[in-house]
């Protein structure tokens, strides 16, 4: 996820204009390596143009029974994230890379289903907007497994969750 350094995705508006070209490069590779994305329906509706992305399964959680799925690449559901989970692996997928929003990020760490956390700090502070994890506080210990300075004053930062 990019991420301000205050804790933010997006702003208010869910704009993330000011996500940098570096962190879109790594956020491309990292979707063509996990082959199944998931997300949630406003960040699929800001993902505009770039939607679906055809190198791997998008899974779009959603409550809008209007949206149908479009293609072999897309799949819209109202599952919840252990069903999202079922489902992919019952297409074969065994690692999902979650992109987001808050809400969706927030449902899966609070189900205990994430298992690595790369984030890509911008050299930014936003003062609000879309925080990282929302749905409930969350008190969740974690292990830095490694730290990368990236172009244009970012860091990324993996982590692993302590089981």
């Amino acid at each position: 996820m990019a991420t301000s350094i205050d804790g933010y995705i997006a702003k208010k508006d869910d704009n993330t204009s000011w996500v940098s070209t570096a962190d879109w490069g790594i956020f491309s590779t990292m979707v063509k390596d996990a082959n199944c994305i998931v997300m949630g329906r406003r960040t699929y509706e800001v993902s505009g143009e770039d939607f679906p992305y055809d190198c791997a399964l998008n899974i779009v959680m959603t409550s809008d029974t209007s949206l149908k799925n479009e293609s072999a690449h897309v799949l819209f559901t109202g599952a919840t994230p252990v069903g999202v989970v079922a489902i992919a692996k019952e297409k074969g997928f065994e690692r999902l890379l979650i992109i987001g929003g808050g809400k969706i990020n927030g449902a899966f760490l609070k189900a205990r289903l994430i298992d690595d956390i790369y984030l890509s700090v911008h050299p930014k502070i936003l003062g609000e907007g879309i925080r990282l994890f929302a749905n409930g506080e969350h008190d969740i210990d974690l292990e830095l497994i490694g730290t990368r300075q990236l172009e244009q004053g970012l860091v990324q930062l993996h982590y692993a969750l302590k089981k």
